[in-house]
């Protein structure tokens, strides 16, 4: 073995072993912070309030309470009842969940109770619907999988309320049953229900990537676009010939476009893969809007932060960037620790409550917190990336300079020695 290599062998194996800790180390500290958002998230499910408001002061909305009260739990959304004062009518309940003061909400229908003594006595027994009682509104697109999961225990709400009503109202329901009706009777085993309204529905069996595997594509874009424009660009040692400023408006020309594009095509896969969801032609402009903007932040801070720290760590970046932003929409913070309302300030958590309000026809409106905060990075990383791409064109030109001064000096000195040997060779002939 040569010296060098010998020498060599040693900072060889340690640098090795150093990125072997730190990549385990990186992936450990990620999906720990990943994971743990969802730790322990079924004993927060009693953070999802859901509204109640009872119409029609009966039987019906007692027997929800019971319901409520005998399924109170951390594992259960919080029922929390408001009068019909403050909520006259039932278009008032629809629009806060809506506004996304509540998750969902429940109401019974005014007269729902007479309406069901008049079909147990035999009246109007026919043509009587036990879901025309209570009505469970809920918004689907706000959290897909969060949001079939309420629903699911708005079901479990109205089931238990029937069979509360049947245990404690049975036997009078039976006194007034009219016994010569077939239709009463099956009343009487049926004698309310719940009909759903869901505000936006997501009926694509896509859309449980909405907000989670397409939010990393989002940064993946323009991470590998970045390097492939990099990589070009020292090839052709266009840091150290082209102007800086001309380089700077050509790079930032060439990232609005990619991001326009960008945009575009992942709005696209998102139509394209609707099947029945329903969105307009308005909405996917409004939706190719609020994406360009995220994706050239996106280009911004890994542009910034890659021409500022030594290749080696950039991936140590933009994996965390990654896992950051997806934990700041994988799940509401409802149901996370505390902690994690962190991920407020990151791109992606804005990007996803404008999205809702845009596919939900304007409910869930955040745009008063979410587009300061995606401004903010918008401008601020600007400003950033702009002064490292000068200060690396800057380097660049810097370095340039002094190997053609080394190559001029190799050039001189080569004429001067070649001169000497000609004096001595003419000196002795």
């Amino acid at each position: 073995m040569s010296p060098a290599l010998a020498a060599a062998r040693k900072p060889y194996f340690f640098a090795v072993g150093g990125s072997f800790i730190m990549l385990q180390i990186l992936f450990l500290a990620n999906l720990c912070y990943l994971y743990g958002a969802l730790w322990k998230s079924d004993h927060r499910v009693h953070n999802f309030n859901i509204l109640m408001v009872d119409y029609d002061q009966g039987v019906i909305g007692e027997s929800i309470r019971l319901a409520a009260t005998a399924l109170k739990a951390d594992t259960f959304p919080s029922i929390s009842e408001k009068s019909s004062t403050s909520y006259e009518t039932t278009k008032d309940v629809e629009s806060a969940v809506c506004r996304g003061d509540f998750w969902g909400a429940v109401y019974i229908h005014e007269g729902a109770t007479a309406n069901l003594s008049s079909a147990l006595a035999g009246q109007d027994s026919d043509t009587y619907d036990p879901t025309q009682a209570i009505t469970v509104v809920w918004n689907q697109v706000r959290y897909p999988t969060v949001a079939i999961s309420l629903f699911s225990n708005l079901q479990v709400l109205s089931a238990t309320a029937k069979f509360i009503y049947l245990r404690t109202n049975g036997s009078a329901a039976l006194q007034a049953l009219n016994t010569s009706s077939t239709s009463a009777a099956q009343v009487l085993f049926n004698p309310f229900d719940a009909t759903s309204l869901d505000i936006a529905s997501t009926p694509q069996s896509a859309r449980f990537l909405l907000n989670t595997a397409s939010i990393v594509m989002y940064t993946l874009m323009q991470f590998f676009f970045i390097l492939a424009f990099n990589g070009i660009t020292t090839g052709f040692n266009f840091y150290a010939t082209i102007p800086i400023r001309i380089l700077i408006v050509f790079r930032l020309l060439a990232s609005l476009a990619y991001a326009l594009i960008g945009a575009l095509l992942s709005c696209a896969y998102i139509w394209a893969f609707q099947e029945s969801w329903g969105l307009n032609g308005v909405q996917f402009v409004q939706t190719w809007a609020i994406l360009w903007l995220v994706m050239h932040i996106n280009f911004l801070v890994l542009d910034a932060v890659i021409a500022t720290i030594q290749i080696t760590f950039v991936p140590f970046f933009t994996f965390t960037w990654i896992i950051v932003n997806i934990t700041s929409t994988v799940m509401p913070f409802d149901v996370s620790a505390g902690f994690y309302k962190i991920g407020y300030v990151w791109p992606a958590h804005s990007l996803w409550g404008v999205m809702v309000q845009i596919w939900s026809g304007g409910c869930y409106n955040r745009l008063g917190r979410a587009l300061p905060i995606l401004f903010a990075w918008e401008v601020s990383m600007l400003g950033v990336d702009v002064w490292r791409q000068a200060v690396k064109g800057r380097a660049a030109t810097v370095v340039a300079e002094e190997i053609e001064r080394q190559e001029e000096g190799q050039t001189v000195s080569r004429e001067s020695l070649s001169n000497t040997e000609m004096d001595v060779k003419g000196k002795s002939a």
